[in-house]
């Protein structure tokens, strides 16, 4: 587990996308259980916010799949 203090203009996803390569499939949520009470600064974080960046999860739950549909066949 590594902690990670919020620069100016930080982000979740982009720090997330900086610690794990990618900031989709739940990883930004994810990071968001490990720190309760983060979502409550909004989406650019103040500085020197100190945040849990534990390491990455095995498998997080991928979102659903559309069926194709072809509107025209």
């Amino acid at each position: 587990m590594s902690t990670y203090i919020t620069k100016l203009f930080d982000r979740l996803d982009r720090i997330c996308f900086a610690r794990y390569g990618n900031s989709s499939n739940g990883i930004v949520e994810w990071v968001i259980e490990q720190n309760p009470g983060i979502e409550l600064y909004g989406i650019v974080l103040p500085l020197g916010i100190t945040i849990n960046l534990p390491d990455a999860p095995k498998k997080l739950d991928a979102p659903p799949v559309l069926k194709q549909i072809f509107l025209w066949t």
